[in-house]
């Protein structure tokens, strides 16, 4: 059976597991049944997000989220934090996006995981994320859609035992078995997949799991550097086997396709800062934009107003997608999917004279980032307001 820590999709967000990341390692090695007041309000305070009940403990409650995120296991009642966590914590570490983030993810995450009750050492390894991407990568190559709905996943990878060590040639022939799943197996499925379509290539979205426009040259780099599982000997003890599957002994394989930047103000706004590579690849998202027509069928710019078919009648919908969240963010995600409360369509001549008004603001303020999602939005609400 495919396991999550079903019910806590929401603190699986990418910004709010770098929060998590921020307040565990200030509990490193400590025996937190004797500051478990002190965990929990720390927890509280640095990601906004309710750690309730209170008459049960951190440990009980969260222990999977932190395991499942890679974030820190407990000995005992003993925290020990993570490589990948003390790098997410650390605001100068390797990981400066969800993509460097979930791509050195993916090829490490594997059933039977020593937070769930079946570990053994015996048991033939799975990797999900690895076997999913796969045949989304093949139904591409197939010259089909590329998405899947749970009931897919179950029919062509679980049905079929498929472990992700398979090669895209498999994947290509895989034809669907009949699978009876349970609700419960469902939802946890449901909310594996949510989770990592946070991946910038990735988008959920009316049941759908899909993959985004993506270049060759992506998806040959997806294929050779983090689509192929880790391979090693599985260590008995369930701690030690943790630490050692989410050990930056190997350092962090960060993603190089291509931004799809569309002007030089792109570039020059992007250079030196690979957080901002994400906000890119957010705004260039064909699906996005797909989504955001059927929501907005009238293609108006939120800046300036301007209706496009009007002042442009020759063409069909000359809006491009803005990202709201912070430069670093991606886009949100909440317990139906991808969230697009936090994108905007705006005109080409907006757009750009918007993220140029945003480099004026960060070096004015002297910050290489907004702050916080709201932060970003009040500066996005000054630019449209200076824009005659």
């Amino acid at each position: 059976m495919w396991r999550w820590d079903q019910g806590r999709l929401l603190y699986f967000q990418f910004d709010v597991l770098r929060n998590i990341a921020k307040s565990l390692v200030k509990f490193d090695g400590v025996d937190i049944s004797k500051c478990e007041k002190l965990f929990r309000e720390t927890l509280m305070k640095e990601t906004g997000m309710p750690f309730l009940p209170n008459h049960y403990t951190v440990k009980r409650n969260y222990s999977r989220v932190f395991q499942c995120s890679f974030l820190a296991i407990f000995s005992g009642n003993r925290l020990i934090v993570t490589d990948i966590c003390r790098d997410l914590a650390n605001a100068n570490g390797n990981i400066k996006s969800v993509d460097d983030y979930l791509f050195n993810y993916i090829c490490r995450f594997r059933f039977p995981f020593p937070a769930f009750d079946n570990y053994d050492t015996v048991q033939q390894r799975i990797y999900p994320f690895c076997a999913i991407m796969k045949l989304l990568i093949a139904q591409r190559e197939n010259g089909l859609e590329s998405k899947l709905s749970l009931d897919d996943i179950f029919k062509y990878i679980i049905g079929n035992s498929c472990t992700g060590f398979e090669d895209i040639e498999y994947y290509k022939r895989i034809l669907p078995v009949h699978y009876d799943y349970t609700d419960t197996e469902r939802r946890q499925l449901r909310e594996m997949v949510i989770f990592i379509s946070q991946l910038s290539v990735l988008k959920v979205y009316d049941g759908y799991l899909f993959l985004d426009e993506i270049s060759e040259s992506a998806k040959d780099e997806m294929l050779a550097k983090f689509l192929q599982p880790e391979n090693r000997a599985s260590k008995p003890d369930r701690v030690e086997e943790f630490l050692e599957m989410t050990s930056l002994g190997h350092k962090i394989i960060v993603p190089t396709f291509e931004v799809f930047a569309s002007d030089p103000s792109d570039i020059e706004f992007i250079e030196g800062n690979r957080k901002r590579v994400e906000h890119f690849r957010v705004e260039r998202s064909g699906l996005l934009r797909k989504y955001y027509r059927q929501v907005n069928p009238q293609p108006v710019c939120c800046a300036c107003g301007a209706d496009m078919s009007q002042r442009y009648p020759w063409t069909e919908y000359m809006l491009d997608i803005h990202h709201l969240l912070p430069l670093s963010s991606t886009v949100a995600i909440s317990t139906r999917g991808t969230s697009l409360n936090d994108i905007v369509g705006l005109c080409p001549s907006c757009h750009r004279a918007i993220h140029v008004y945003y480099r004026y603001w960060l070096k004015k303020n002297n910050q290489a980032d907004f702050i916080s999602k709201q932060e970003a939005h009040d500066v996005f609400i000054q630019a449209t307001r200076e824009i005659a």
